[in-house]
């Protein structure tokens, strides 16, 4: 009789070392002759900032007290939406015009919601007229109201206009809202999606559930890009020729954890191509403070202070001054 001893081992493979965690800020450079961006910050009351200086004036005549601002963009002006801390169902926001560091703004009365028109020279706005009845109106900052507009939901978000139509978001705070690009003048629907991340020249770009998917208004077509980063839905930023896009893929709890993450990348429609921003991911406490383009092409972030970067540089250029303290979001670059 033979007895056989019969041994197995078994070769476990080492587990991959985890990924390295994100730096814990924003890396950079300090500019040694500054940045030179000066932008305005919804403080309550604004800020005029200068990234190298500090605040350098507060507009007077905005409202005070226990309001927040919205900041938006139209071009070369700025339009800020006052939001009360506790917002009531019939009572839409004030909608103001800045003029200038010295001067009060200037009211263009009462909407829902204000977004910029295709040239840059006004806002369309969602007025009120009763409790049921709205009504989609375009205001030239120049000229005034251009005219009374067409019937709207109260519930309809404006986003931004481009020679393809208006981007809108209808239903908008409710669990079946949907966005939808318009024509304006008539109400006919372009394009719609459950969710359309943003919208500038010829493109938008849609939320999928794994991927995002480009579209080129000029024949319809669409493509299926991959997302460069896990996260949830990102924010769209395009510059302000609309050649570029940022992307930002914020993460408020990264792999699962309390941390905070910002990641951004640069999205080229007419490629289509993904560019890394540098420095990215980082670790933030400072996710609502949001993105901008400066005239000449940076892309900005506000985090503990204001940073430029221009695509193709090595690195972020950093500023002096420190952001000031509290709760407001969102900026726009003045210059």
């Amino acid at each position: 009789m033979a007895a056989v001893l019969l041994s197995a081992c078994t070769n476990k493979l080492p587990a991959p070392p985890p990924p390295p965690a994100p730096p814990a800020e924003l890396s950079g450079i300090q500019a040694t002759g500054g940045i030179s961006v000066t932008a305005l910050l919804p403080t309550v009351a604004p800020t005029l900032f200068d990234a190298d200086r500090g605040p350098v004036a507060t507009p007077p005549g905005y409202p005070g007290g226990d309001v927040r601002l919205d900041v938006l963009r139209v071009g070369k002006h700025v339009v800020l939406t006052v939001r009360p801390p506790y917002p009531k169902d019939d009572e839409p926001f004030e909608i103001l015009e800045y003029t200038g560091p010295a001067s009060p703004p200037r009211s263009l009365g009462r909407a829902w919601s204000a977004g910029p028109d295709a040239g840059g020279e006004g806002v369309w706005l969602i007025r009120q007229d009763a409790p049921d009845d709205c009504r989609l109106q375009h205001v030239s900052l120049a000229n005034g109201e251009t005219g009374r507009g067409q019937p709207a939901s109260c519930r309809t978000r404006v986003r931004t206009e481009t020679p393809h139509g208006l981007l809108i978001t209808i239903n908008a705070g409710a669990a079946e809202s949907t966005d939808a690009l318009i024509e304006p003048a008539t109400g006919r629907t372009v394009r719609q999606a459950p969710r359309i991340l943003g919208a500038a020249g010829d493109w938008l770009l849609l939320d999928g559930l794994t991927d995002l998917t480009l579209v080129d208004l000029r024949d319809n077509s669409s493509e299926k890009l991959s997302r460069p980063s896990i996260g949830p839905a990102p924010t769209v930023v395009p510059s302000r020729e609309g050649a570029i896009w940022a992307v930002d893929f914020a993460n408020p709890a990264y792999r699962g954890t309390s941390t905070q993450t910002r990641d951004i990348w640069l999205l080229r429609p007419d490629g289509p191509t993904w560019d890394h921003a540098p420095g990215m991911p980082f670790v933030t406490e400072h996710l609502g403070r949001g993105l901008g383009w400066s005239p000449a092409g940076d892309l900005v972030l506000a985090d503990r202070v204001l940073a430029a970067w221009h695509p193709g540089e090595p690195q972020w250029r950093l500023s002096q001054a420190p952001l000031p303290a509290g709760t407001w979001s969102g900026f726009t670059v003045l210059s």
